[in-house]
């Protein structure tokens, strides 16, 4: 409506002004060098306008004829780019067929494209797979400068590093990462990852707060890992070590049982009474066979009685009948309380007894009663029992003996988790008479642990 009016209004002005110079249209004189031209007023705007016509197209003509050089090259390089972009899709296509010489034919076919972002991605995997490791890696450092590849470059380039166990070079390129949401959390739990192996703590803080501003981990997930570290800090520096960062980790996870046992040690090298009563009160709320090698190993030079005792009074603390019973019998056999230990092992359901179990039983008849044949056959019963919970590595099958941030053998972060994992036989004292016995000597072999993981990582790195 607006736009009607406005439209009326100058059509308004200018029918008044034609009129206006229609009936007064009067003389514009020009006298130059004496040269006198005269004319009406309305041919004089007129003549005007068809000047600045001229003028304006001679403009465009001619700008039209200066670009005709820049038109030509403009469709030469529109039409090598399209035949580029053809070569790379192509080359791509030949790569994931496992075609790689083909795919590096019409990679340089796809030669107008270099130094673009897809043209480096391509080039950098052919050189991958061919070897040319200087330039992968030159291509990868290439990529880094385009946002398009950013994120890919970093992440192979920090694993090249990692490979190379150049860590301080890993540091420097995952610490190009965006700090935004649609990073993948690799990248961020990569940098903690890098980090912790160095001890840097502050930047280890950073990441953590990275981590919760940026990912979707859960705040229970956040809490389990900051235990971790602030377990595997006071365990690093054992010649300065902080309580603060103990009771850091048991406050993010009272359940864990490994800072459970760490602060137990050094409670109980100040004042033994203290350190057991630790114990008590952790087993109280939660138990576990770590806490029991620690009393083991205390008591290991007192009388088997005592132990007996303070395993027989902790267990009455909670109602954790599986890993009471447990404890109970693994302690009451090295203390020859055969009658105790029978009573616990058959206070655990048969269909809960893993392999462990069934040759605490075996052990148990032929210590007590010295009979073979029942052995055999709770041994025998043993090799296709569940298998025993271990510390052990959910990203490469590591079987550790203690519980580690950092797998000793990947290097997975976090991924040392407490599994049912392998096959020990540990209460087997008499091994001469086991290898009489077919099969039973393969209990000796290595397990393939392999298959012996039973869940995923929760919180660790996307590998």
């Amino acid at each position: 409506m607006l736009r009607i009016l406005v439209i009326f209004l100058l059509l308004t002005l200018t029918g008044f002004i034609t009129i206006w110079i229609k009936k007064d249209p009067g003389n514009i004189s020009i006298e130059w060098q004496g040269w006198l031209i005269e004319a009406s007023l309305p041919i004089t705007v007129t003549l005007i306008l068809l000047f600045f016509v001229i003028i304006l197209l001679a403009y465009f003509v001619l700008k039209k004829i200066i670009s005709i050089p820049k038109s030509v090259k403009n469709n030469y390089n529109n039409n090598k780019k399209i035949k580029a972009d053809k070569a790379i899709i192509r080359a791509f296509s030949a790569k994931y067929m496992g075609e790689v010489e083909l795919a590096e034919n019409y990679s340089l076919q796809a030669k107008f494209l270099n130094n673009t972002p897809l043209k480096l991605l391509l080039d950098s995997e052919i050189n991958n797979y061919y070897g040319n490791d200087n330039k992968y890696l030159e291509h990868l450092n290439m990529m880094l400068e385009h946002p398009e590849t950013l994120l890919i470059s970093i992440k192979k380039l920090t694993t090249t590093h990692i490979k190379n166990k150049n860590i301080n070079e890993a540091l420097r390129i995952i610490s190009m990462s965006p700090k935004s949401k649609n990073t993948p959390k690799w990248f961020f739990y990569t940098s903690l990852q890098l980090n912790i192996l160095e001890n840097n703590w502050i930047p280890v803080n950073n990441c953590i707060k990275n981590i919760s501003k940026y990912t979707k981990t859960s705040h229970t997930a956040l809490k389990l890992i900051k235990s971790r570290i602030f377990l595997y800090k006071a365990l690093k520096e054992r010649n300065n070590i902080d309580f603060k960062d103990i009771d850091n980790s048991l406050k993010n996870d009272p359940t864990f049982a490994p800072a459970i046992v760490f602060k137990a040690k050094l409670l109980y090298k100040k004042d033994k009474k203290i350190g057991l009563n630790f114990v008590k009160k952790s087993w109280k709320n939660y138990s576990h066979p770590d806490i029991t090698d620690f009393l083991i190993n205390i008591f290991s030079n007192k009388p088997k009685h005592e132990l007996l005792s303070i395993i027989k009074s902790i267990t009455e603390l909670n109602n954790d009948k599986y890993n009471n019973n447990y404890t109970l019998a693994k302690v009451a056999l090295l203390a020859e309380s055969w009658k105790l230990a029978r009573q616990a092992i058959n206070a655990i359901p048969e269909k809960e007894w893993t392999k462990s179990i069934y040759l605490m039983m075996a052990d148990l008849e032929k210590k007590e009663h010295g009979d073979q044949n029942k052995f055999n056959i709770w041994y025998k019963k043993s090799q296709n029992a569940s298998l025993d919970f271990t510390w052990g590595c959910t990203s490469c099958s590591y079987i550790a003996n203690q519980w580690d941030l950092i797998c000793p053998k990947c290097s997975s972060l976090d991924s040392i988790q407490w599994q049912q994992f392998r096959d020990p036989s540990i209460y087997i004292e008499n091994k001469d008479s086991i290898n009489k016995h077919n099969k039973i000597s393969n209990t000796f072999s290595t397990i393939d642990s392999s298959g012996g993981i039973i869940e995923d990582l929760n919180t660790g790195i996307d590998r």
